[in-house]
C-alpha cells in the first residue's frame, strides 16, 4: 500500500499508509490539516476545523524542541490556560517512532481517538 509522509517546517512529523493517515492521524499538525479538507456538500452540517494560531516559525531560525510546539493545539491543551506548553515540547525534538504498528509520528503527545483534534479531522 502507499505511504504518506507529512512534513512541517522541513521535518517529517508523520509517516503511515494512506488509509491510516486519513482515519487515524497521530500528529497534531496532520489532524489540523485533515480538518481543513472539505467534506460532502455545502448543504451538509458545518464542519469543525482546527485553527492553528500564531505565526509560522522561520525555517532558518526554527524554535527549539518540537518545531510545531508554538502552534500546537495539543500542547496548549495539555498546558492549560495561561501556562507554557510542556517542557519536553519546548526543549527536545521528538523522535519519529511507532505510535501504533506501522504508523510513525514525531510527537510527545500523539492524537488519540476521541481527542477533539481527532474528531475535527474525521468530521
Amino acid at each position: 500500500s502507499d505511504h504518506i509522509a507529512v512534513m512541517y517546517l522541513g521535518h517529517i512529523v508523520e509517516v503511515t499508509t494512506a488509509d491510516e493517515m486519513y482515519t487515524k492521524p497521530k500528529h497534531p499538525y496532520t489532524a489540523a490539516l485533515l480538518s481543513a479538507v472539505p467534506k460532502g456538500h455545502a448543504s451538509d452540517s458545518v464542519k469543525t476545523r482546527t485553527v492553528l494560531t500564531g505565526d509560522v516559525p522561520s525555517p532558518i531560525d526554527p524554535p527549539s524542541g518540537c518545531v510545531f510546539h508554538p502552534r500546537c493545539p495539543k500542547a496548549r491543551q495539555i498546558a492549560g490556560s495561561g501556562e507554557q506548553v510542556p517542557e519536553n515540547c519546548r526543549s527536545e525534538f521528538p523522535p519519529l517512532e511507532p505510535v501504533i504498528p506501522n504508523h510513525l509520528a514525531a510527537c510527545w503527545y500523539p492524537v488519540e481517538e476521541g481527542d477533539e483534534l481527532h474528531r475535527a479531522a474525521q468530521a
